[in-house]
């Protein structure tokens, strides 16, 4: 892949996003189908009156399957990345196709998009991305990135 597919429409790099980490979600695959091949269920409903965790055994489960739905299979140049990690009608990606933009960093409003407003408050330096994919293109701009999500 090259820098500019993995340079998002609103200005995020897509390997820093945890829906695109395929270790993640190879890992949980591997886990659940694990679990399932040496009938963990089974003993986590035995074990569960010395570990009362395992009663929420069930809950654990649905959540491992729900990763399935936050897992990017795409990137968003390629369109509707996942069932619930990117929105499949993106405003953003819509508003740049319609302005025949390749991404936000092309118009001269990103810094008072309401779009990247919204996205701002989840990913607090997307407006310094987008100011570095102006500055040095959209193929060099990976090193200056700036944090992904407001935790790391």
């Amino acid at each position: 892949m090259t820098d500019k597919e993995l340079t998002a429409v609103c200005g995020l790099w897509c390997n820093d996003c945890i829906p695109s980490n395929e270790k993640l979600y190879s890992l949980t695959s591997e886990l659940n189908q694990l679990l399932i091949d040496i009938g963990f269920k089974n003993y986590a409903d035995f074990k569960s009156n010395r570990v009362v965790e395992f009663k929420d055994y069930d809950i654990f489960i649905n959540v491992l399957n729900a990763f399935k739905k936050l897992h990017c299979y795409n990137y968003c140049h390629k369109g509707p990345c996942s069932e619930a990690g990117c929105d499949p009608s993106c405003k953003i990606r819509v508003c740049a196709a319609e302005k025949g933009f390749e991404g936000c960093w092309e118009c001269d409003t990103y810094l008072s998009c309401e779009h990247i407003e919204k996205m701002n408050r989840f990913h607090p330096d997307i407006k310094l991305n987008l100011t570095m994919i102006k500055e040095h293109g959209v193929d060099n701009w990976k090193e200056y990135r700036g944090r992904h999500y407001n935790w790391n």
